[in-house]
């Protein structure tokens, strides 16, 4: 959980079968097709995605949640709007009047799914009282209890909650007192589904897909001094851990879920939560430390995947101990080693040393990357002192590097599991390197992203 600002005059997008300014609780999309999934005539229905049916098969309590069928509509407790007087759908852009204060729930978390992708929201903030099978799958519910919680418990600090699915959104709870209309277009209708039956038209994909590293454009700023991470809580201080890998999530990779947390243990990050939102801190005040994750991926990313995939540098053990010195020399003297300086030195490049007490305790973000860092500095450094050790002893110039030295770089990969590893590279013009985005995708797609079209858009990763 972030607290998350959206500057005043930013603009947003709903998309909704009527032209009438839209008041009281409603969604935004930061992207007009996202949105534009959702201008349609009244009664009409988005294209479906992979594998899902019709609204009347999907919404039985037996069945995953369905897409947004009605994502951008008012809520039941608001006056109807009257009937359309031409069968049309309304595209309404949206600007704040002054910034937004909301609480970013990371992850896909608007992803209607019965696979965890709700439980920061239904079974941590909202206690398991959404009934999942009310409509959208329980999403207007839902939405009404965030936005119950930001006016009450939260005493108003909040507008709305920012989330993600097919596109980044908002939870806006009062359209009234924080944005204004600046424009609205009548439309007959969405794309619908394209020849690759990609929900939404392939548009939407590759506006989607353009947001990989952030909604971009400065429209939205997150606070990284002071957010609250679940497993921050996961067997902390020897307590028992919440059993957050253990479950049956259909994945290539585990996936965690909250399922098995105690009342206590959710208790204790809902508190958390409720302090950081209560706690009315500037956003932008403190330290970009994603800035900083994103220099210590740039730095050692392509350097840690080289040593862990190519089959040369790997059979040489002169090629693979050059190669670590040349990245580890600027903290290593060779006539004065000493693992804990020169480890220091590594971690201190990109990350600030942990404040000592009496000291303050640091941001988590900053124990965090610490951590981390120091974890990918000790690992190279003993690499290369296993690599270079076998140097020094009479065996063939071709030796393949020790095992001691391989096995290192090979758990630091399974370590780290960074998702620049599975990026594509550069796609053609009409190609995005697609991964599941709910309620697109296949597990193949998560194994194995690749360059698609249309076409290669999958389906069924979501359940």
């Amino acid at each position: 959980f972030f607290m998350a600002t959206v500057p005043a005059g930013t603009q947003l997008y709903h998309g909704t079968p009527s032209e009438e300014v839209v008041k009281g609780m409603e969604w935004l999309a930061f992207e007009p097709e996202h949105a534009l999934v959702f201008a349609r005539p009244r009664g009409g229905r988005p294209g479906r995605g992979p594998g899902h049916g019709n609204r009347e098969e999907e919404d039985g309590p037996s069945s995953p949640p369905p897409p947004h069928d009605n994502l951008q509509r008012p809520f039941p407790n608001h006056p109807p709007h009257p009937p359309p007087t031409t069968a049309k759908g309304y595209l309404h852009t949206y600007i704040p009047t002054r910034p937004l204060r909301l609480l970013y729930i990371d992850g896909l978390s608007a992803a209607k799914t019965s696979n965890g992708t709700l439980d920061t929201q239904d079974v941590l903030l909202l206690d398991d009282t959404v009934p999942h099978d009310s409509p959208m799958g329980g999403d207007i519910a839902r939405a009404r209890a965030l936005c119950d919680l930001a006016s009450t418990p939260w005493e108003s600090k909040i507008d709305g909650i920012l989330r993600m699915e097919a596109g980044f959104e908002i939870i806006l709870c009062d359209f009234g007192s924080t944005v204004v209309r600046e424009s609205v277009v009548a439309y007959d209708g969405p794309p619908g589904v394209g020849k690759g039956r990609v929900f939404g038209g392939w548009r939407y994909i590759q506006a989607v897909s353009g947001r990989y590293h952030g909604i971009g454009g400065g429209r939205v700023t997150l606070d990284y001094e002071d957010f609250v991470s679940v497993f921050a809580y996961d067997g902390e201080e020897g307590g028992m851990g919440m059993g957050l890998w253990d479950n049956d999530v259909a994945s290539d990779t585990p996936q965690p879920r909250l399922v098995k947390a105690s009342p206590e243990q959710l208790g204790k990050i809902r508190d958390a939560v409720t302090a950081m939102v209560l706690g009315g801190g500037g956003v932008g005040e403190g330290r970009d430390w994603q800035a900083v994750a994103d220099m210590v991926v740039t730095r050692y990313g392509k350097a840690i995947h080289y040593l862990h995939a190519d089959a040369s540098v790997r059979s040489s053990n002169e090629a693979f101990a050059k190669y670590l010195s040349a990245l580890l020399r600027p903290f290593v003297s060779p006539s004065a080693r000493n693992a804990s300086l020169e480890t220091e030195r590594c971690v201190a490049q990109i990350v600030p040393p942990l404040p000592l007490p009496p000291s303050s305790s640091p941001p988590l973000a900053h124990t965090t990357l610490h951590t981390v860092t120091t974890h990918i500095c000790s690992t190279l450094l003993n690499a290369l002192d296993a690599s270079t050790l076998t140097l020094s002893r009479p065996v063939a110039a071709t030796s393949s590097p020790p095992y001691r030295a391989l096995d290192l770089v090979d758990g630091l990969v399974g370590y780290l599991q960074w998702t620049a590893w599975k990026e594509c590279g550069s796609c053609a013009d009409e190609e995005v390197c697609f991964v599941p985005i709910w309620p697109m995708g296949s597990l193949e797609n998560h194994r194995n992203p690749q360059c698609v079209t249309e076409d290669g858009v999958g389906g069924g990763y979501w359940g």
